[in-house]
């Protein structure tokens, strides 16, 4: 083949930013999460590699499925594990559909219609309206539950933070939104990481870091240190 005909370099590929990204703040984390939660440990040091080291095609989704995983397995590391509450979305519609076609058969047609027709009787019956009014009440429990992990994480590490869980609140949300960040680009949805600004890319993960390791190092215990460390974060 002529040579000028060869594939390019792809250009989801960028050069490595650094080759000497642990710094002492870095190794501190690695060597905690080492002594709390090993496994997590491992994700964090690939995470970090391949953010600044060696940028991979697919980084940023398995950089996104790392960062998931330390933010939703390290409170049960910490502060030792809770029974799972996972929402079982198909077996709950499930039932309401067994209910729906019990004792509502007439307002088929109605959701048939997208609710444009009349029927006979379009009274919803009660056992039908209490199942979905459960399912709601619990689909909206479970939205909490991140920002309860959270607060489980942050007093479990220094106890003395439950003092302090209105002041936290302003930082746990801080961590919220940052892992969310990478949560909503865990899956595979056919965006290429060069679809991902690398310098956001990048920004996202310090964050993650700053805020983790400020907790490991036991700062938030005054107002003053939480605002210095919120203010690091937007910066």
């Amino acid at each position: 083949m002529d040579p000028s005909e060869a594939s390019p370099e792809p250009a989801s590929r960028p050069e490595p930013v650094s080759h000497s990204c642990w710094t002492p703040t870095r190794t501190e984390l690695r060597e905690w999460l080492r002594r709390n939660a090993p496994s997590l440990a491992e994700l964090y040091e690939g995470a970090l590699k391949m953010v600044f080291e060696d940028p991979i095609p697919g980084r940023v989704r398995f950089v996104s499925h790392a960062v998931r995983e330390i933010r939703n397995r390290l409170p049960d590391a910490i502060s030792g594990p809770k029974a799972s509450q996972r929402l079982d979305y198909p077996s709950r519609m499930d039932r309401i559909a067994e209910v729906w076609q019990r004792r509502a058969p007439n307002l088929e047609s109605v959701a048939a219609a997208g609710g444009n027709v009349s029927t006979p009787d379009p009274t919803i019956p009660r056992e039908l309206l209490a199942s979905i009014a459960e399912l709601v009440k619990d689909h909206q429990e479970t939205r909490r539950r991140p920002e309860e992990a959270a607060v489980r994480l942050f007093e479990g590490v220094a106890p003395e933070n439950e003092e302090f869980r209105d002041a936290l609140r302003p930082t746990v949300l801080q961590w919220l939104g940052v892992t969310e960040w990478f949560v909503g680009k865990a899956h595979d949805s056919g965006l290429h990481d060069a679809g991902i600004d690398p310098q956001e890319f990048r920004s996202q993960f310090e964050r993650f870091e700053l805020i983790l390791g400020a907790l490991v190092r036991g700062f938030y215990t005054t107002q003053r240190e939480l605002n210095e460390i919120l203010e690091a974060a937007n910066s």
